[in-house]
């Protein structure tokens, strides 16, 4: 079991894991971002990947802002912004030089996001991102994400939506973690407030960011791990955005829908590494 740990960023409490030996100067740290569905946080996202990282990288795997056992924060006026001005302050307080940045689904679009701008937040030597970037639909599986009750059977039904091999809906330990996670004080309302909508329309004086991301703009090696399985994005979207990529490199799972690096956690590892190891010569 990962043993957690807190360091305060700006006055928040947060949570992170940190594991491996650090190489100052020598090869850049791992950072891990996680997914964000109800019970989303580090622990659940990473469990099965962090370990085997750690054995060649310095790791840290902090839970976003409103997640997991880091305070429940939500900025109204400036969600992403200010989730990743969060990570940047964590990456200084850490006394990181520069991290090869890994996201599940919202971090994985959260990665691409910083890693396009101008001038980068984050000291980036490469992008990994599973599940994320383009479009994320409105459709009936997503809804099962959204309408979370904080039920165990709803629960299993989010498990069921995210994953292919029916053995996560029925490991009955499985399914206490994610829902014990999702139940911590304020996780369900940190979590379930970056869904609400106004009812009424907004007057959008410019676009989100993420919506008019200019992948091309990207300069560090990237790797994009999709699902072919994925019920929360749309047949064939890594199409959209990953040529645009300069030198960008996709990996299909073949058995697995939106948490591949989960499900096909040996699959996710083995690649990842050799993909870090050409980056770092």
């Amino acid at each position: 079991m990962m043993q957690g740990r807190f360091v305060t960023i700006d006055g928040v409490r947060t949570h992170y894991y940190e594991a491996g030996e650090r190489h100052k100067g020598k090869k850049p740290s791992i950072l891990l971002l996680h997914s964000a569905e109800f019970g989303g946080c580090a622990e659940t996202s990473w469990e099965f990947n962090l370990p085997v990282f750690a054995d060649h990288y310095h790791v840290l795997a902090p839970d976003h802002l409103g997640f997991g056992l880091t305070d429940k924060i939500m900025d109204f006026n400036a969600q992403f912004p200010r989730r990743i001005s969060h990570i940047r302050r964590f990456i200084e307080t850490m006394s990181v030089d520069r991290v090869h940045v890994m996201g599940s689904s919202m971090s994985g679009g959260l990665c691409l996001t910083v890693a396009a701008r101008n001038h980068p937040d984050w000291p980036i030597a490469s992008v990994v991102c599973c599940s994320g970037g383009g479009e994320a639909p409105d459709n009936a599986d997503r809804k099962v994400l959204n309408t979370y009750d904080g039920t165990k059977e709803h629960m299993r039904r989010v498990v069921d939506v995210m994953f292919v091999d029916k053995k996560w809906v029925h490991d009955d330990a499985y399914i206490e973690k994610k829902w014990k996670w999702s139940r911590v004080p304020g996780a369900w309302e940190a979590t379930a407030a970056a869904r609400f909508k106004a009812p009424f329309p907004r007057e959008e004086t410019t676009p989100a960011e993420r919506n008019t991301l200019d992948y091309s703009a990207i300069r560090v090696p990237t790797l994009v791990f999709a699902g072919t399985h994925d019920g929360l994005r749309n047949p064939g979207y890594t199409d959209t955005f990953v040529p645009l990529i300069p030198g960008a490199r996709l990996h299909m799972f073949e058995h697995a829908a939106h948490m591949g690096n989960v499900e096909c956690a040996q699959e996710f590892n083995a690649e990842v590494l050799k993909f870090l190891h050409e980056v770092d010569g």
